[in-house]
């Protein structure tokens, strides 16, 4: 047990991070409520020291000396309730065991005049629970053989406190190697408040305070070393990468028909992904603290229960976007690894409602656009210019292998079949310039059918007959991709490409 609930209870290492962030923001969130602190005086510390020791610390209540050393060493004992609180299940104090050789924690409570510092020999205890390790102790037996503590006089009565420290590393993540990275993921899961940069940040607040949702947050600082401290915020900006432009965001707000969650969905008016993985894909918040990545919205965009057709490639447009679904605390559970919920009804209920009312309306949305940006003139012309490298020197030579001109002409019924579809999709201004493009393609589809007679390989009628099963090759493939969903079309393709070598794009 005492394994699953250290070593084996986080999916990611970085998550321990994660956890004791979250644990001082409950305790700061209690001594505001207190009247101990004001939200803006609240706040966490975190500083690093490459690759040696990483602290966390937050100004919260502390622990009195008469109970600190009974929460500290105990596994799975927690008041907290889920309620009201980002944990609660008494764990994710050990999360740091996993990665570091020592965890040390130091509390004090205002007004006393003493402080407690618990430490666990985090080797210690991995050894122990290793598979080449020799004990018969049961898991708290276990556990108080690698834990001390102690109280001692503390220099300030008025201070409080909750800090914890892990220090020489095993194996640890590399966000206690490398100072960006955390600061970027602390950015991500953080219950952090909109930057001054993000300029939607005072629109949604008011929105979701319409709709009743309390986005709290806390302040949080880094410090590399002696450097100084930076305040950080969320990872959103005036713009997003996409391509190679920086475009602005479109706000729209979506919301429960239960009232069980509430989020924003920024979108482009540009097909693509977004470039930077920290502020991209919808992230599903509870206590505005990240739950997962951005898998639980991939994985719902991809896989509906709802039925219909499947829809394995609308996975990849949880990047197309930024957002967050915030999640009240009391409409599901989250599970103890924080990658997701229990699986109950609660969250089955919520689950096929981001599908209906998230995954299915910009799947779509994506979809429709990006079908639109590969028809566009730009993207023609530039499949034009691609197509004319390769069929520009066949026609000056007048001369080739059948097995060269063979894929030029297939080139150019792929060109032709998706000006068909263009001219179909065009605006009045579009039209002009798509019918250019697809009479230029028709001028050099002409010439190297011309060159067929010539084809070193077989017989003209021979090349004729090859000429025609090619062409029709390429109706069939316009037919199935236009009669099958996503998934069934990948399926064919995976199929034709085993068969014949041939990618029937």
């Amino acid at each position: 047990m005492l394994e699953t609930l250290t070593l084996g209870m986080y999916g990611e290492s970085r998550n321990a991070i994660r956890e004791y962030i979250q644990n001082g923001f409950d305790s700061l969130r209690q001594a505001v409520a207190d009247g101990l602190l004001t939200e803006r005086e609240a706040g966490i510390e975190i500083r690093f020291d490459e690759g040696k020791s990483l602290a966390i610390r937050d100004n919260g209540g502390g622990l009195r000396t008469e109970n600190a050393v009974s929460v500290l060493a105990s596994v799975g004992a927690s008041n907290k309730d889920y309620r009201r609180n980002a944990g609660f299940r008494g764990i994710g104090r050990l999360a740091g065991i996993v990665f570091c050789d020592t965890l040390e924690f130091r509390t004090k409570a205002t007004g006393q005049a003493r402080r407690t510092i618990v430490t666990f020999d985090a080797k210690k205890l991995r050894d122990k629970m290793s598979p080449h390790g020799s004990y018969a102790a049961d898991a708290a037996e276990t556990l108080e053989s690698c834990v001390t503590a102690r109280v001692e006089d503390a220099p300030d009565a008025d201070e409080h406190y909750f800090e914890v420290t892990l220090t020489g590393f095993f194996n640890p993540p590399v966000e206690c190697e490398n100072y960006a990275s955390l600061k970027s993921f602390v950015e991500q899961v953080s219950p952090l408040p909109y930057g001054p940069d993000f300029p939607h940040a005072g629109a949604i607040l008011e929105q979701a305070r319409a709709r009743n949702f309390d986005i709290e947050w806390v302040r949080i600082f880094v410090r590399n070393g002696d450097a100084p401290q930076e305040e950080l915020f969320k990872p959103y900006g005036k713009d997003v990468g996409v391509k190679k432009e920086r475009v602005p965001l479109l706000i729209d707000y979506v919301a429960s028909p239960t009232g069980t969650w509430w989020g924003w969905v920024g979108r482009k008016r540009v097909s693509g992904t977004i470039k930077d993985p920290a502020s991209r894909g919808v992230r599903i918040r509870v206590r505005n603290i990240q739950i997962d990545g951005t898998e639980i919205m991939r994985d719902i965009l991809a896989v509906s229960h709802l039925g219909g057709k499947p829809r394995t490639s609308y996975a990849r447009f949880v990047d197309w976007y930024a957002g967050e679904i915030h999640i009240r605390p009391n409409a599901a559970i989250p599970n103890a690894r924080r990658d997701g919920f229990e699986e109950d009804a609660a969250w089955q209920t919520i689950r096929n409602e981001l599908d209906e009312h998230v995954a299915s309306t910009y799947g779509k949305l994506a979809y429709r656009t990006s079908t639109a940006d590969q028809l566009s003139v730009d993207s023609l012309t530039k499949r034009l210019a691609e197509f004319r490298r390769t069929a520009d020197p066949l026609i000056e030579e007048k001369r080739a292998d059948w097995d060269v001109i063979s894929l030029a002409v297939t080139e150019a019924n792929e060109l032709q079949r998706r000006l068909g579809l263009a001219v179909k999709a065009a605006d009045d201004s579009e039209l002009a310039p798509i019918r250019t493009i697809s009479d230029t393609v028709s001028g050099l589809k002409k010439e190297l059918d011309a060159l067929v007679v010539d084809a070193p390989r077989g017989s003209a009628c021979e090349a004729e007959i090859a000429l025609a099963l090619s062409e029709f090759t390429q109706m069939l493939y316009s037919a199935l991709k236009q009669r099958l969903g996503p998934s069934e079309w990948q399926r064919a393709r995976e199929i034709v490409r085993e068969l014949s070598g041939e990618d029937p794009i």
